[in-house]
């Protein structure tokens, strides 16, 4: 039997700098079906590395490759990665299902809903398609955030503090529910947190960020 790793995902030897440098000299591996967690805390640089993989900041130094093609001076727009952000990013003027629908490209109205509803059930919200966006709780609004995300599909899945905004009790469930949702769908996924537990919670392995540098940690 053959259990090689694909590699999805290479963050080599990056760069940046604004006044003062961000990110030095980070480097890191996803493969795939795999959750890696960045924790650190605020400004460390774990946002920007998000940033960086998404084409959405260019870097300074390095190499970024997804399934070893160089993409470090590919635009975002034609990148194979799809992003959380930490406010979710909804589009208030559309309902729960418009917003899932919404990356969706070159398929039928008739299979734009079907993928909605296996979405929703993904994510434990069956027959949330019409309700408003100013309707749903914060862990809800999370949930369909991460739902439009894997909408879009792509190779690489990157979560940016998507339960930063939630109280620790209602973080605690909904990083269980993440992991379990990101895994069913077979995605693969750098997920961001300033929150020690909940890294570990999530991710299949942890790194630290201090500074602009990545560190390994342990699994407990």
């Amino acid at each position: 039997m053959n259990n090689k790793k694909i590699n999805i995902l290479t963050v080599e030897n990056i760069h940046l700098s604004f006044a003062l440098p961000v990110l030095r000299g980070v480097s890191l591996n996803l493969d795939e079906g795999e959750i890696v967690s960045v924790v650190g805390p605020s400004g460390c640089g774990k946002s920007t590395l998000l940033r960086c993989i998404a084409g959405l900041q260019q870097i300074d130094k390095g190499n970024i490759s997804i399934r070893g093609i160089d993409v470090t001076h590919v635009p975002a727009y034609k990148r194979s990665v799809s992003m959380v952000f930490q406010d979710g990013q909804l589009f208030p003027h559309m309902n729960v299902a418009k917003n899932i629908a919404f990356p969706m490209r070159k398929i039928s109205s008739k299979e734009k809903r079907q993928r909605v509803r296996e979405l929703l059930e993904l994510v434990d919200l069956s027959g949330f398609e019409k309700r408003g966006i100013d309707t749903l709780s914060g862990g809800q609004a999370s949930r369909v955030a991460l739902a439009r995300s894997l909408a879009r599909g792509g190779d690489v899945l990157l979560c940016d503090e998507p339960l930063a905004a939630l109280d620790v009790a209602l973080r605690m469930s909904l990083s269980l529910s993440i992991r379990k949702i990101v895994k069913n769908a077979g995605a693969s996924c750098v997920y961001v947190t300033h929150d020690g537990e909940e890294a570990k919670r999530v991710g299949d392995k942890v790194v630290r960020m201090d500074e602009g540098v990545l560190h390994p940690m342990q699994l407990k």
